[in-house]
């Protein structure tokens, strides 16, 4: 009997530490430089005129913003001379994935923004991010990786 509640414990420890994005409703979310999970604790998503698609969110530190040429579900391209692009500014410093990095070997920003879901009937958009981006002058990088938008709401247009 010991033995089952101590497995039985072990367990539900276990299971209990996920971090469940479907309880965070809606989610924009991400996993700064390998180290730091960024949640957006205030987010938009604006539907423009010629349906560029616009997700901005800040954690009060910096803010994040995706942009994509159209509305369409698939995996849009990021980096230099992409029609995709990602943002994030902190303080002084603002990072683009149209920018690249200055080294001995040049880096270039990269990454993806994808579209796995788009409900037109309850205005919300639901998909996945990466990406590498640096400042103007090519010395400073931010990485996002594992990140998420869960259902999250139109906030201006329409899908």
């Amino acid at each position: 009997m010991k033995k089952l509640f101590s497995s039985l414990l072990i367990i539900l420890t276990l299971f209990g530490c996920q971090d469940n994005i479907e309880s965070s409703l809606p989610a924009f979310v991400g996993l700064k430089n390998g180290d730091f999970t960024w949640r957006s604790s205030s987010s938009t998503l604006v539907v423009g005129a010629t349906g560029v698609l616009t997700f901005a969110g800040t954690d009060g530190n910096g803010m994040l913003t995706l942009t994509l040429p159209t509305i369409a579900l698939g995996t849009f391209t990021l980096g230099a001379n992409a029609t995709a692009l990602a943002t994030y500014s902190e303080g002084e410093f603002m990072y683009s994935t149209n920018n690249s990095g200055n080294a001995s070997i040049v880096y270039v920003s990269d990454g993806t923004i994808t579209i796995d879901e788009l409900d037109v009937v309850n205005g919300t958009v639901t998909g996945s991010f990466y990406f590498n981006a640096y400042t103007a002058d090519g010395e400073r990088v931010m990485n996002f990786s594992e990140g998420v938008i869960y259902k999250l709401p139109v906030t201006e247009g329409s899908l």
